[in-house]
């Protein structure tokens, strides 16, 4: 979890330094990633549709991802 005074102290900067930071960090997380062919990438949407088609898992709303997602980097 970052250190809250380091996000307060990222998200006072200007808006255009705040929208390249967050393209760097993007394009870092790909980095670290396994590729991924478009094949692999079109099975596991089918893989995903299905679970939710069969009620094998339950979706969560856009609030609900959010809501996780900002407590997850602490800034709930």
């Amino acid at each position: 979890m970052p250190d809250p005074s380091l996000t307060e102290r990222l998200l006072a900067l200007p808006l255009a330094d705040r929208i390249e930071l967050a393209e760097v960090l993007w394009q870092s997380i790909g980095e670290g990633l396994r590729p991924t062919t478009e094949a692999e990438a079109l099975a596991d949407a089918r893989r995903r549709d299905a679970e939710l088609t069969s009620g094998a898992v339950q979706a969560r709303s856009h609030e609900e991802i959010m809501t996780a997602a900002r407590r997850a980097i602490g800034c709930d």
